[in-house]
């Protein structure tokens, strides 16, 4: 049986404090659920939306047939966690046009092995994402999945986004996209917020490898890395957030 080894990190914007972060993740190990959510900073309360996104999908990770009404629970968890009675009247019209995130959930299964003589089954993985959060596949030192992106000139300031209005989520909703796929012991899946995703894939796209190095990376190096990144690479100044996991067999292998 798999023993999955997460990570995660995450820091927010140069200049920003953390309790300003609006990015969230979520994971439940054993039940192989992960989440990421990037809040749009310009709309109303987005650290409140991404994380009530997150926390949603690790208890309930819904069908792509089943989202909007699945967003019922977290449009609620949002609501209730606002003060409504102490905000001034513009944040109040500010409210009232929303919060909106992007979304990606990962769902791991182990297959029963058909064979007991054979090799052990793979870990497969099934995704969903509206936006610009990614979620890339690495064996040894190549990336053999990527999603739900191709390239780094895809990405932009204007992504497809979940809203606490279900109006504009059913326009929205179009976007969606799904995957699925399997992996070996020894692979690596990594999610990643839009700014550190782009850059990762633009290294790929110029010859570059930076899985060994993002896989490596311990939380004390993790802002140093990238402050460098922002500093030195001309990475966006965005919240940045990665989660990390790969897996062994209980054995050791």
């Amino acid at each position: 049986m798999p023993k999955l080894r997460p990570q995660a990190f995450f820091l927010p914007k140069a200049g920003n404090r953390p309790e300003e972060y609006e990015d969230a993740y979520a994971m439940d190990a054993e039940k192989g659920l992960f989440a990421m959510a990037d809040g749009a900073s310009d709309s109303f309360e987005a650290r409140l939306w991404s994380r009530a996104l997150v926390d949603a999908f690790i208890r309930q990770p819904p069908s792509p047939d089943e989202l909007l009404s699945w967003l019922e629970d977290p449009i609620r968890t949002w609501k209730e966690g606002i003060q409504w009675e102490g905000l001034a009247w513009y944040a109040v019209e500010k409210a009232r046009l929303g919060a909106f995130a992007t979304l990606l959930g990962v769902t791991l299964t182990i297959p029963e092995a058909k064979d007991t003589e054979g090799p052990a089954p793979g870990v497969c993985w099934k995704a969903l994402a509206l936006g610009d959060t990614c979620l890339f596949q690495i064996r040894g030192e190549e990336m053999v999945a990527h999603f739900p992106l191709e390239r780094s000139t895809e990405f932009n300031t204007t992504p497809p986004l979940l809203s606490t209005r279900l109006d504009y989520t059913r326009r929205s909703i179009a976007e969606l996209r799904c995957a699925e796929g399997q992996c070996l012991p020894g692979d690596y899946l990594l999610l990643i917020t839009d700014a550190l995703a782009a850059w990762s894939l633009g290294q790929v796209e110029v010859g570059a490898n930076p899985w060994p190095r993002l896989i490596s990376l311990t939380q004390e190096e993790f802002s140093t890395f990238v402050n460098h990144l922002r500093a030195e690479e001309g990475l966006t100044n965005d919240d940045v957030t990665l989660v990390s996991f790969g897996w062994a067999q209980e054995n050791g292998e």
